[in-house]
């Protein structure tokens, strides 16, 4: 009797879970990117800038959750035969596909509204992120790189929402890092899609039939050392200076950090999934920010020409 008085309350509780679930906030992390265009001009103290920065970011998870309750709505057959995605709540048929279009709807409705409150502009940037990922789901994703080229387009109008809410305007080699950053975790992705999926690889995602190892290597060849030179090419022109370079090894060793994963633990499949679980790839974004702060800030060029000051006091020879 018990039992049977505890179930409906367990379902109940687990309800709410399940309608979150739909929106895939596992994925949210991917806007975090719009907290960047701040970081680097140097606006974090800016109260009314984080204030439309953080509301930006909320916006950007509601559109892009919407966008992918559709897209489990359309794909829910395919992401039955995967291996990981056949656990998502519609695949699975935890959630009926009437319920997941009205949180669609809701979602992508909420957001929309929310970044033209924000800003106008930033209503216009959401809408062609909506529109990318339309065409994006109806030919874009068939077709072999240029697949991988509108994931890393995405995080570019991620980037250029944060900006716009923050009044902040970005360089072109901020866009040129973020896009060739999106384009090596894209790339990442569909390989270990290969090896995962294997033979039927094809089956579950078209474009994969024109993708094999040995491209993906080639591809990788290729982005890696352009991400790190546009990067430091990036921080020797930056307003704080060459100062800035003292972040690029944090970048090395987190691209190396993804390969290493990718190679041996075949755990890359998701750049989020990366992200909540790897410590070394956690303590090394969060040390990269933090430099970068202290840098952007002034806080270390400042401490540095201190230490040189005092240092150089104690000196026995006066000129």
């Amino acid at each position: 009797m018990q039992d049977t008085q505890e179930a409906p309350n367990q379902k109940s509780t687990r309800a709410p879970l399940t309608v979150l679930k739909v929106l895939r906030p596992r994925q949210w992390t991917k806007n975090l990117i719009a907290f960047a265009p701040l970081l680097f001009a140097g606006r974090l103290e800016d109260k009314d800038a984080l204030t439309a920065t953080a509301l930006c970011c909320v916006s950007l998870c509601m559109v892009s959750g919407s966008i992918y309750v559709i897209n489990d709505i359309k794909d829910r057959e395919l992401d039955a035969k995967h291996p990981t995605k056949k656990k998502r709540p519609i695949a699975a048929g935890k959630v009926s596909v009437p319920v997941a279009s009205a949180i669609a709807v809701v979602s992508l409705l909420g957001g929309l509204t929310l970044g033209f409150i924000i800003r106008p502009v930033v209503c216009g940037i959401l809408l062609a992120y909506v529109l990318l990922q339309v065409l994006y789901n109806l030919v874009l994703k068939r077709h072999a790189i240029l697949d991988i080229m509108s994931i890393a387009t995405g995080f570019v109008l991620r980037a250029l929402a944060g900006g716009a809410a923050a009044h902040v305007v970005l360089s072109g080699w901020f866009l040129i890092c973020t896009s060739l950053g999106a384009l090596f975790l894209a790339i990442e992705k569909r390989r270990q899609e290969l090896i995962v999926l294997g033979a039927g690889a094809d089956s579950v995602r078209k474009s994969l039939d024109k993708y094999s190892l040995e491209l993906i290597n080639r591809m990788e060849s290729l982005i890696v050392p352009s991400i790190v030179t546009s990067y430091c090419i990036y921080c020797f022109f930056s307003p704080s200076g060459q100062w800035m370079l003292i972040t690029a090894p944090f970048v090395v060793y987190g691209i190396m950090r993804y390969q290493l994963l990718s190679t041996f633990r075949q755990s890359t499949e998701t750049p989020e999934e990366v992200l909540l679980k790897d410590k070394a790839i956690q303590v090394c974004i969060l040390l990269w920010v933090v430099v970068s702060i202290v840098v952007v800030h002034g806080y270390l060029p400042n401490l540095v020409s201190e230490l040189v000051r005092v240092v150089d006091s104690l000196s026995i020879y006066r000129q």
